[in-house]
Formats: structure tokens, C-alpha cells, sequence
């Protein structure tokens, strides 16, 4: 997309040293998810893996993982519309409820780590 951009002059190469300048508005929303790629998945990736690696892990934790999953692929989706014309309230319901399946992951995790 930013290659798009740049070749029809709307952006410079230059602009993305610092990301200093104004983007157009899919530009910038892109950027932002793919910074949002990078930050609560990562608490998702670590629960995964010390389910794994302490093999406590039930049908719950799976349902969980799988509904946090889903609710990041549908808040994926409505961030990539139009940010300006978009209502921010059914983005924010999405968003908080994958933490809400996160949380309860890890909580479910803990609760397993003590009852072995």
C-alpha cells in the first residue's frame, strides 16, 4: 500500500524515517494495525506457550484461545475500514471482549498451575 503511495507522489520515501508528515488516512490505519500486530497478541503467544510447556491445559483453554482468536480477526477487519466514517463503539465491544477471553485464559491458567 505505501508503495502505491509513494510512486504516485502523494507520500515521500523520506517520510517514513521518522514517520514525520501527513499519511492518508488508510496509510495511517494500516500502520496502526500493524502495530496493534505487536502488542496484546504477545500475551496470547506467551499464554499458548506455557499451556504447552506445563501441559495443564483443558476443552476450556481451547474454547478460549480460539474465541480470542475470532474477536481479534473481526476487530482486524473493522480497523481496516475507514477510520474518520467508522462508529468507534462496536470496535471497542470487539476489542475489549478478545481481553475479556484473554483474561480469563490466564486466569484459567493460574487456577490450573495451583490445582496440579
Amino acid at each position: 500500500m505505501a508503495t502505491m503511495y509513494t510512486l504516485s507522489k502523494d507520500i515521500k520515501l523520506s517520510q517514513f524515517r521518522m514517520y514525520e508528515g501527513e499519511f492518508p488516512d488508510k496509510l495511517r490505519s494500516a500502520r496502526q494495525q500493524f502495530q496493534n500486530m505487536f502488542e496484546i497478541p504477545i500475551l496470547f503467544y506467551l499464554l499458548c506457550l506455557l499451556n504447552i510447556f506445563l501441559k495443564n491445559y483443558n476443552q476450556l483453554d481451547i474454547i478460549l484461545c480460539w474465541c480470542f482468536v475470532a474477536f481479534r480477526v473481526i476487530h482486524f477487519f473493522i480497523r481496516l475500514q475507514n477510520q474518520k466514517t467508522i462508529n468507534i463503539i462496536p470496535r471497542t465491544v470487539i476489542f475489549v471482549l478478545s481481553l475479556v477471553f484473554l483474561t480469563l485464559g490466564w486466569i484459567n491458567l493460574i487456577i490450573n498451575s495451583f490445582s496440579v
